[in-house]
């Protein structure tokens, strides 16, 4: 409870929220936790409506850069709101597609200018690479034809950032997908590829690393949630908690306390 205050001073009402959670499944006699749950579910309600209202207003005047940022903050309050978080990756999606679209224009003007032929051949790659990327991308039913892509992309252009940032957002979009379908281990296969394939990048890591922490934090109050009706139940998710965050200590202490009864 104390932990949890401290984060709703700060302005982390997402984190109190959790901690409030938690507090509600340990202290089930206390009515303290269940009233701070619903109060702040109600205020984070409250600033997210306000904040989305703002944020479409300013989308549909064009200002794509404000309402990034007010989609962002939303998502920090409730990182599940739906329309926040698809009106995101419609602006992410449209600022790459624009990017790339220039640097295929400008690599076919490089073309154009004489050259070594080696240097016109790398440039020639380069080139066709990106446009099969927006090919892909423009198929939308073939996530995986779009991500075979942007992996054959970086494999050839490891420097390539920016695509290496969107290869990973996606994978994190495809791993939300099969966790909330409750299929885990697609979930993990997909964070285990972007790792794969990003291993050299420490701050793509880092972020993956976040996601895998807050897949794995979920399990474990889903855990705690159904651990009197249904204690199997409790401790496979934790186990399976495990396998997205190996380095939870809750969660191992959880399921040593359990196992030792």
């Amino acid at each position: 409870m104390l932990s949890a205050a401290k984060h709703e001073q700060k302005g982390d009402l997402y984190r109190a929220l959790m901690e409030y959670r938690l507090a509600r499944t340990i202290s089930s006699e206390s009515s303290k936790p269940a009233r701070e749950v619903k109060r702040l579910e109600n205020l984070i309600a409250e600033k997210t409506a306000k904040l989305m209202a703002i944020a479409e207003k300013k989308y549909e005047r064009g200002k794509t850069k404000s309402a990034e940022v007010l989609y962002l903050k939303i998502l920090t309050l409730d990182p599940h709101y739906r329309a926040a978080f698809d009106r995101l990756r419609d602006i992410n999606k449209k600022q790459l597609q624009g990017k790339m679209q220039q640097k295929v224009a400008l690599s076919q003007r490089y073309r154009k200018s004489i050259r070594k032929k080696n240097r016109q051949t790398e440039d020639e790659g380069y080139i066709y690479s990106r446009q099969a990327i927006l090919e892909a991308e423009n198929r939308a039913k073939d996530v995986a034809g779009y991500v075979a892509e942007l992996e054959k992309h970086i494999t050839k252009y490891p420097n390539d950032m920016e695509l290496k940032e969107m290869l990973l957002n996606v994978q994190i979009v495809q791993a939300r997908a099969a966790f909330g379908a409750s299929d885990y281990n697609k979930s993990l296969s997909h964070l285990a590829a972007a790792e794969e394939l990003l291993s050299n990048d420490e701050k793509l890591l880092k972020k993956l690393s976040g996601a895998r922490k807050d897949f794995g934090k979920e399990l474990y109050l889903k855990g705690l949630r159904s651990v009197r009706s249904e204690p199997v139940n409790a401790i496979e998710l934790w186990r399976t908690a495990l396998k997205f965050d190996p380095h939870d200590k809750r969660t191992q202490l959880r399921i040593d306390r359990f196992e030792n009864r």
